[in-house]
């Protein structure tokens, strides 16, 4: 029987403290790569318009597209269900947990309640599907959600719609129950896995006045560039990686970055790593695919300030998939009471916005950065994580 529970905290077991380091072999944490993959300052609008211009759409080989992960059943899966108000969008991710184990989650997404977006989400404990076998599925929603933003916290309960189903290799299928005025309701749906999709600035160009940090190939950008080049992208190695310049003013930062797979780790020893703006504000690098909700020390999260938005339920992709962050620093002034603020858009989706730092975090930041450093630093936490395409671009 795979079963769904109420609550995700167990999935979390195992993550140790942002401080900690996690330096083991790749042969104790079973890390592996998927194949090769066969100034003028200006508004953030009018950078991402011509980086996007310069580039256009990501072409991508046959090889490219195929998963990163040889296995039938980690991926993303989406599919249609009927609702009254027409039909709606359902998708799942299911991550591997190693010696033949997943877990992962289902939504089931609202056609038109761009407030509300998840009509229903079911998390997935921990299965062991078996060849030949029919393997069950249930699903109960988390019992509620932390929604939090500048000004407050609060809670979000999702109505108890039970989802059944079963799966196999590459499908899931299923049912969604509903009782409504006395009356039950029952949706079928099939879901189906899916290459992911890439990020639409995936390979994003430099704009015109952008400083390039690291273009596949020159290091000169970096105080120490002790990380060795696979490839043409920087892999995490001993220490952090710390920028030369040291901008003052407000800046849009384009990065592309891949977790390695790391199906026996747990937490925060799952493909980490982070983007440290100011070199004190971490952004969280991490493999958080197959996860909600998401915490603020999970990919995209601002670490101690704000997580990704629920809406977007998990923006992230498959480890072994190259990502995108296209971060957005606008600076404060202690003159004008105006704390720094973070915009986050991870794979095109904006996960974060204009989330303020705290008074108490403006000095120091959110922990394990380098105060006084440049204005980027990229965090060794012992993870093989790797990235490339680094630019920056001030902005007005």
């Amino acid at each position: 029987m795979i079963s769904i529970s109420q609550r995700a905290v167990s999935r979390r077991q195992g993550s140790c403290p942002e401080a900690a380091r996690f330096h083991a072999s790749a042969a104790e944490i079973g890390v592996a790569w998927p194949p090769k993959f066969r100034h003028k300052p200006r508004s953030m609008k009018a950078v991402l318009t011509s980086a996007l211009s310069v580039f256009g759409a990501v072409a991508l080989t046959a090889a490219e597209a195929q998963f990163a992960i040889d296995d039938p059943y980690v991926g993303y899966y989406e599919g249609t269900f009927a609702t009254r108000e027409g039909e709606a969008r359902v998708e799942a991710q299911i991550r591997s947990l190693g010696s033949g184990a997943y877990d992962g989650f289902i939504a089931f997404l609202s056609p038109n309640n761009p407030e509300k977006p998840i009509m229903n989400i079911g998390v997935i404990e921990e299965f062991r599907p078996v060849a030949g076998e029919t393997n069950w599925l249930n699903a109960l929603q988390p019992e509620s959600l932390t929604v939090k933003t500048d000004d407050q916290t609060t809670k979000l309960t999702f109505p108890n719609f039970p989802v059944t189903g079963q799966v196999s290799p590459g499908l899931i299928k299923g049912k969604l129950a509903a009782e409504l005025f006395g009356q039950r309701f029952t949706n079928a749906f099939d879901l189906v896995r899916k290459a992911p999709k890439p990020s639409p600035t995936l390979g994003a160009k430099p704009p015109k006045g952008a400083t390039v940090i690291f273009d596949n190939r020159d290091r000169d950008q970096w105080k120490e560039a002790k990380w060795p080049t696979v490839n043409g992208a920087l892999q995490v190695g001993q220490g952090n990686l710390t920028t030369k310049l040291a901008l003052t003013n407000s800046y849009l930062l384009h990065l592309e970055f891949r977790t390695p797979h790391m199906p026996e780790a747990r937490g925060q020893a799952r493909g980490n790593s982070g983007v440290y703006l100011r070199s004190v504000f971490e952004v969280q690098v991490l493999d958080s695919f197959g996860l909600f909700p998401l915490a603020d020390n999970d990919c995209g999260g601002v670490y101690q300030v704000r997580p990704p938005d629920w809406r977007e339920v998990n923006a992230s992709l498959p480890p072994g998939e190259w990502q995108t962050y296209d971060i957005t620093f606008r600076e404060g002034s202690m003159e004008d009471n105006r704390m720094p603020e973070i915009t986050v858009v991870h794979n095109g989706r904006t996960v974060v916005n204009r989330a303020k730092i705290p008074p108490a975090l403006v000095v120091n930041g959110t922990g394990g950065g380098e105060v006084g450093g440049g204005f980027l630093m990229l965090q060794d936490h012992g993870n093989p994580v790797q990235y490339r395409n680094i630019w920056v671009q001030p902005l007005e």
